[in-house]
């Protein structure tokens, strides 16, 4: 939640940029957050309760709202792109509160660990924002800016929302899932600063107070 709230305020003053780093940052921490709850022992019902519902709420914030606010400070502030950012933040909010309640369905008939998810896992906005920032900042028409970070946007929002499994990877899967996508991560970078001449961080965004 923390790094959440850190990266609107960055994206705000130093640009979008940071804000992008931050989202990182949460992913990191989330992807992790289970096996540290894990290792405390002798929780309660309660206990559980409600680090499910401090976790969805702070990943409402982290993947939900603040990646919206890179967007924005990237220049999708006409009205028209707005719609799409609102949209991306329901079908965040939509899947969290479904996740929620068949997570409690799901321990109260006692089948064991979650083995896959039904639909795509708010979280994995880390990767999928990241990514598409840095392919639309290769450009340097704004136009194609946004297009490509709004429909980076849509499809995030969309897979949300829309109903299939998705495989649910163990601690040593997300250090795998992690190490590859920093790998394609700085390859990207290094593509959009070496061949494209784009600096590594963006300026600040001229919307800030």
């Amino acid at each position: 939640m923390i790094a959440g709230l850190i990266g609107i305020f960055v994206s705000a003053v130093f640009g979008p940029a940071w804000g992008v780093v931050c989202l990182f940052v949460s992913g990191v921490c989330d992807a992790f957050d289970g096996s540290v709850a894990s290792t405390r022992k002798h929780r309660t019902t309660q206990d559980k309760k409600f680090g499910s519902q401090i976790d969805s709420l702070s990943d409402l914030i982290a993947f939900g709202v603040a990646p919206v606010a890179i967007g924005f400070f990237l220049g999708l502030n006409k009205w028209y792109y707005m719609i799409g950012l609102c949209f991306f933040t329901l079908c965040a909010l939509i899947r969290l509160a479904y996740y929620n309640v068949t997570e409690e369905e799901r321990v109260a008939e006692g089948k064991g660990k979650r083995t896959f998810f039904e639909g795509l896992p708010v979280t994995n906005v880390a990767i999928g924002i990241p990514t598409f920032f840095v392919i639309a900042t290769m450009f340097t028409a704004p136009l194609a800016q946004h297009l490509i970070m709004l429909g980076g946007y849509l499809l995030a929002g969309f897979l949300m929302i829309f109903r299939f499994r998705m495989p649910k990877a163990g601690p040593k899967g997300l250090v795998v899932a992690i190490l590859i996508f920093a790998a394609v991560f700085i390859s990207l970078c290094l593509i959009r600063t070496y061949v494209c001449g784009v600096p590594l961080m963006s300026p600040p965004s001229p919307y800030r107070l």
